[in-house]
């Protein structure tokens, strides 16, 4: 009797365990979010911006726009033996001016994180998976001041230019706002195309009539995109 619900117990387990391994492999794997991060070699990206210095020192205030484009040029290994992108930055001033090349950084992506190399500083831009609320040291790998990034709005649509992203991701890098000083920087990256906007403001301000006295604020627009 004994050995008979020993049987009993043993096929019961097996069932449940089969159907347990059925259930788990209709699974959905889970996105990770590595299409907001989508370059690859002979990919590019043009972008409008529009920049404003204000210089303290010499009172002035300078205005510059033109376009940028970023080309994914070829894929290198780099120190730590991982696969890394060459990202030339090409600027034109005006429409009737040339290309010029201005710098060259590059960009790595990993299983846990995207990273730019900007003026020989590693900068964590995304982190994986990507999660609403989730946050990071966007610093965490250079000697800069810890700075804090934070997703918002996943997944969610957005309008740039006409154009619409029907599924973007808001990276929240800094937000402040006293007296003598403000800060707003983020970004925006869309599934399959990449950073679609940046925004960078970090000025300071006369105490008393609250006018900017120096600092930068500049956007980037992306305007075209594609692989060569």
């Amino acid at each position: 009797m004994k050995q008979l619900s020993l049987i009993i117990t043993g096929v019961v387990l097996c069932v449940f365990l089969c159907l347990s391994c059925k259930k788990d492999s209709t699974l959905t794997p889970q996105d990770m979010g590595y299409s907001f991060f989508p370059y690859r070699a002979g990919s590019y990206m043009i972008y409008n911006v529009d920049s404003t210095y204000y210089d303290d020192f010499h009172h002035s205030v300078n205005n510059h726009k033109f376009l940028l484009k970023e080309f994914f040029e070829s894929w290198f290994t780099d120190a730590q033996g991982r696969p890394c992108l060459r990202m030339e930055r090409w600027v034109k001033m005006s429409d009737s001016t040339d290309w010029f090349l201005r710098d060259v950084w590059y960009s790595c992506l990993t299983n846990s994180f995207a990273e730019r190399l900007e003026e020989n500083v590693r900068m964590t831009r995304l982190v994986f998976p990507v999660r609403t609320g989730y946050k990071w040291d966007g610093n965490a790998f250079n000697e800069n001041n810890a700075q804090i990034y934070k997703y918002d709005k996943v997944d969610k649509p957005y309008i740039l230019n006409s154009s619409l992203y029907d599924s973007t991701v808001k990276v929240n890098q800094k937000l402040s706002s006293n007296l003598v000083e403000e800060d707003n920087q983020y970004e925006i990256y869309a599934r399959h195309v990449g950073l679609i906007f940046k925004k960078y403001k970090s000025v300071k301000k006369d105490f008393v009539t609250g006018d900017i006295i120096s600092g930068v604020d500049y956007t980037w627009e992306l305007i075209d995109y594609g692989h060569n």
